[in-house]
């Protein structure tokens, strides 16, 4: 029961926030909301971004994804500008490197990006793919994410 309560409450309470967002002229966090954001915990940061990507995968919800979008921004900038990986990179997977149960046989699955929504202290990072194809996140290796290229 705890469970089910406790979601229903980060669904509404991620429904707020991107509205509260969706209603603003600057369609942007209010610095006290991105500073209470930018150093979320990996339990944290699994738990907003699985769940928000939970109601862009199935509903579409446009004014979550705008949220998530800000939140990933939040975090990027929240992260050490000299580090390799940071929190809101847009990477690949490079298959050859994850482990055996990890890897996929589906080739066009190697062209799916993901966003970095965490990296650890202990070389792996979570990683989300884009959301219409799938909404879960994933912890790999650092050594397997590959920056996505600059779109020119």
């Amino acid at each position: 029961m705890f469970d089910d309560v406790r979601d229903r409450l980060l669904d509404r309470l991620i429904e707020a926030l991107a509205a509260q967002v969706d209603i603003a002229d600057s369609r942007a966090l209010a610095p006290e909301a991105a500073a209470a954001l930018a150093e979320l915990s990996r339990a944290e940061t699994r738990l907003i971004f699985g769940a928000a990507g939970h109601r862009v995968h199935y509903e579409g919800a446009e004014p979550i994804a705008r949220l998530i979008k800000l939140l990933s921004d939040v975090q990027r900038s929240a992260a050490d500008p000299d580090a390799g990986l940071r929190a809101g990179d847009e990477v690949h997977l490079a298959q050859e490197l994850l482990p055996m149960e990890a890897r996929t046989s589906v080739s066009w699955w190697d062209e799916v990006s993901y966003v970095v929504r965490y990296v650890g202290d202990d070389q792996t990072g979570d990683v989300q793919a884009e959301l219409t194809m799938e909404y879960a996140i994933e912890t790999v290796p650092v050594a397997a994410l590959r920056q996505r290229p600059a779109e020119s």
